[in-house]
């Protein structure tokens, strides 16, 4: 009897350590398990976190690739609009005078337009240097049409020359085209007394040289009485200061605006 009540005592009492150590377990393998989903959610947000940041980077380098292409674009732009205003100033000389102005119009009006898209899209020191340009053609712009009667008549009558020797010549013609020509050439640099005194000659060697026609010599000499930049407005033979001036702008343009600071 005292043997059963033992065994049974035992067993109760193993049954009593069993039944915690089983809970025991339980609760590890729980825990195990809410750290284990823990770690995986973790895991799952630092995943998207990074997913996030690397669309954000892929987004910020498409729209700075899509900037600096629309940068370049207006650049190239504003660089073809001045390039075509420039030529058509050296080849207004040979556009017919009813033309000059409104074909002078449009293609400072482009200038103008494509400088606003720099503005818009140009950092700083582009901007800057572009403006600069912009300046050098409104200065081409406003002695173009002078320039143009003058180099006209410029070239009209070293046509008029005679084909032998100009300078000895004896052609009453050829000899009036010549110093016509000399004469326009050094005028800038005439006192304002000598160009008054020989407003009257220039007049006669034009009309004898009979290179020119009325209305030229009429044009001619209304530009011979606004002597302010004749060095600029009829050009050079050798250099030109004015075309000078616009082509070093535009090469600090180019440098800046393709180089490292653009």
């Amino acid at each position: 009897m005292q043997l059963e009540q033992a065994v049974a005592a035992t067993s109760a009492l193993t049954t009593l350590i069993a039944v915690p150590a089983t809970l025991l377990a339980a609760h590890w393998t729980r825990r195990s398990a809410d750290r284990a989903a823990d770690a995986t959610v973790l895991a799952g947000l630092d995943q998207s976190h990074a997913a996030v940041a690397a669309a954000q980077l892929q987004e910020r380098a498409g729209r700075e690739q899509s900037l600096e292409d629309a940068r370049r674009t207006s650049y190239a732009e504003f660089l073809s609009a001045v390039d075509v205003f420039v030529r058509i100033v050296t080849q207004l000389p040979d556009v017919p005078v009813a033309s000059r102005r409104e074909l002078l119009d449009q293609k400072a009006t482009a200038v103008v337009q494509a400088r606003a898209g720099v503005a818009v899209l140009g950092p700083p020191t582009v901007l800057g240097q572009a403006e600069k340009v912009a300046e050098q053609c409104a200065r081409l712009e406003e002695l173009a049409l002078r320039r143009a009667v003058l180099r006209s008549a410029i070239s009209a009558l070293e046509e008029a020359w005679c084909p032998r020797n100009a300078e000895f010549c004896q052609d009453p013609h050829h000899t009036s085209a010549y110093v016509a020509w000399e004469l326009l050439c050094r005028w800038g640099r005439l006192e304002d007394e000598e160009r008054w005194e020989e407003l009257d000659f220039l007049q006669f060697i034009l009309q004898e040289s009979h290179a020119l026609d009325a209305e030229q010599v009429r044009q001619v000499l209304e530009v011979a009485n606004s002597v302010a930049c004749w060095d600029e407005i009829i050009g050079g033979f050798v250099r030109d200061p004015l075309l000078e001036r616009f082509q070093a702008v535009r090469e600090d343009f180019v440098d800046v605006a393709y180089g490292s600071h653009a």
